[in-house]
């Protein structure tokens, strides 16, 4: 790679809404999915896709009841199939909600009363990951090594090491600089983390262990000043088609903290692709290059469902004027395990 060159690694969690509406499967996975793709195949661009294997299995289990689900269910399958066999890249993303959800014969009943991995036993834990990843296995023709905690709820991470460790996961992308959450159902705390590209872990990803087990590819984050979240208000009040999300569902409130801390403060969060926050491209590729080092990745998020018309143009002129970028997937960063 020369000097001048950024590796790009576009990763996208793969799921539906957790709502009152989860949205469909068409247009919460498949259809933007596909834009998305249809966008990256003309520049030879891949992506790594987060795949909530969760919902899989749980689709897999009503599909002998549920002829509608046992198409999704195959279909979800094919798609992901097809990009794997294109070069894309399939890894772990876990919703462990989905044990105590259920299909009710019209739509998904979704109970986040345990939302993190950490609300399960350890038997439990090491049973999920266990499952979810032999589910997703079938979906990929590369090796699944790499995972993402669904709401970044990754601490504490002792509690979830052993069971990531039996499974052979060694690669995490969940951290983002300066992210945190308050709401107990959802928290999270990575205010420090290292200034590097990537760094080993062992119990503690926030804290560099040259000899750790686990490799850490943090999200690559950006500032955000109140402004920006008074203007995302306005628009979903004026419904510019521009900016509507693709997916049709709900997502999950957040604490009312959450959304007064973003009105009213300079916040940091992941950058991301979703609707109006693909606008932030240009401004934190730029916030990335000061912090920059020769083995610099700069990883940018979303979510299929999140995506919007606003998203695939801000994308396609970030790439078009950023000749430097290398677009990578984790599949890239294997070499990374003895590095």
């Amino acid at each position: 790679m020369k000097n001048n060159q950024i590796q790009l690694l576009l990763s996208l969690d793969y799921e539906i809404f957790f709502g009152k509406n989860c949205g469909s499967v068409e247009k919460c996975i498949f259809d933007p999915t596909q834009q998305l793709l249809t966008l990256l195949n003309k520049y030879d661009y891949k992506v790594s896709l987060f795949v909530d294997a969760g919902f899989l299995v749980k689709l897999k289990k009503y599909a002998v009841d549920f002829p509608v689900l046992e198409q999704q269910y195959a279909a979800i399958k094919k798609q992901l199939q097809a990009l794997s066999s294109q070069g894309h890249d399939i890894q772990l993303h876990i919703h462990p909600h989905w044990e105590d959800s259920y299909y009710d014969g019209n739509a998904w009943v979704i109970n986040t009363g345990r939302y993190r991995l950490h609300d399960f036993s350890p038997q439990e834990i090491d049973d999920i990951v266990t499952s979810y990843k032999q589910e997703l296995e079938s979906c990929s023709e590369q090796s699944i090594f790499a995972f993402r905690a669904g709401g970044w709820c990754l601490q504490p991470f002792d509690k979830i090491k052993q069971a990531l460790q039996n499974n052979n996961i060694w690669l995490d992308s969940t951290v983002f600089a300066q992210g945190h959450s308050d709401d107990p159902t959802r928290w999270f705390e990575f205010n420090q983390i290292p200034a590097k590209a990537y760094w080993h872990f062992d119990n503690d990803p926030l804290t560099a262990q040259q000899d750790g087990y686990f490799t850490e590819i943090p999200i690559s984050a950006t500032k955000t000043s109140p402004l920006f979240f008074w203007k995302l208000a306005l628009r979903k009040k004026l419904s510019s088609h521009l900016f509507t999300p693709f997916g049709d569902g709900q997502a999950m409130l957040a604490s009312r903290s959450y959304y007064i801390e973003r009105l009213t403060r300079t916040t940091y969060g992941p950058v991301m692709l979703d609707s109006s926050k693909a606008g932030q491209l240009e401004k934190a590729f730029k916030e990335h290059l000061k912090l920059a080092d020769k083995n610099s990745i700069f990883n940018v998020m979303g979510h299929p469902k999140s995506l919007s018309p606003y998203s695939l143009i801000k994308l396609e002129d970030f790439i078009r004027k950023h000749k430097e970028l290398i677009s990578i997937t984790y599949q890239d960063l294997k070499h990374l395990k003895n590095a």
